[in-house]
């Protein structure tokens, strides 16, 4: 079943890509705050910070590390035409050569690589739900001066601690968890949050490659297979039809 799944979604992503290059995307409020803190940014001379939190490669949390890899990578490219580059933060060793990859390859690709410093994405101390990463990074929230700070991928209860700075002194702040608790800290302190999935199609919306638009339709073609499904066992279950 799963891997029937899994080929529907390769067919759906391949197909639909091929043929959404210029079909519009649903609106998602949290990614519209993204771009325009990206273009402001860049616009007004300033800085952007990304943080993915404990998102680590080679764990249960890979995927969110490399969607906000993503991020980081399309901040670079905008900020590769101004002065200011992005700081990404972390708190796995592995996520902070991800983080070097991505913010370099993008300097590379604006044919500016000479401009890359390593310190661009910094590690702190490793853990998750890691108090200490928290407050090295709410500290670098008031000290570094960002003007938008995007907070994204493994957080828990933590974020709160991290968001505070930026809310207290009206910096942009745009924040999504993988973690339940995380996520509920994310809609309380952010205007413009990332919800769940929300995270993972934020490619499509920075960088309309068609495999990225692939997957946006595939994901919200499974969401409604998913929701027909669980609707009909409800019914059947209320008719008293034993599967």
């Amino acid at each position: 079943m799963l891997y029937a799944i899994l080929l529907l979604a390769i067919l759906i992503t391949v197909i639909a890509g091929s043929r959404l290059k210029d079909a519009p995307l649903r609106r998602v409020a949290g990614i519209e705050a993204l771009n325009a803190a990206l273009n402001g940014t860049v616009e007004a001379g300033r800085t952007i910070h990304v943080s993915m939190g404990a998102s680590a490669i080679g764990r249960d949390s890979a995927a969110s590390a490399l969607a906000v890899g993503e991020i980081a990578y399309q901040a670079m490219l905008k900020a590769a035409l101004a002065d200011e580059a992005p700081t990404v933060t972390v708190s796995d060793s592995l996520s902070l050569v991800l983080a070097q990859d991505r913010l370099y390859r993008a300097l590379r690709a604006r044919s500016a690589a000479t401009r890359y410093r390593g310190t661009l994405a910094r590690w702190y101390p490793q853990g998750s739900l890691s108090m200490v990463f928290a407050a090295g990074v709410g500290e670098a929230i008031l000290t570094d001066d960002f003007a938008a700070n995007v907070l994204a991928g493994r957080f828990g209860v933590e974020l709160a601690l991290i968001a505070e700075n930026a809310v207290r002194y009206d910096r942009t702040l745009i924040a999504q968890s993988d973690l339940i608790e995380g996520q509920a800290v994310a809609f309380a302190v952010s205007e413009s949050p990332l919800i769940g999935e929300e995270l993972y199609v934020s490619s499509a919306y920075l960088d309309r490659q068609p495999l990225f638009l692939g997957n946006v339709a595939a994901m919200d073609t499974l969401r409604v297979i998913l929701i027909l499904l669980m609707l009909i066992l409800g019914v059947l279950s209320g008719l008293g039809v034993v599967l």
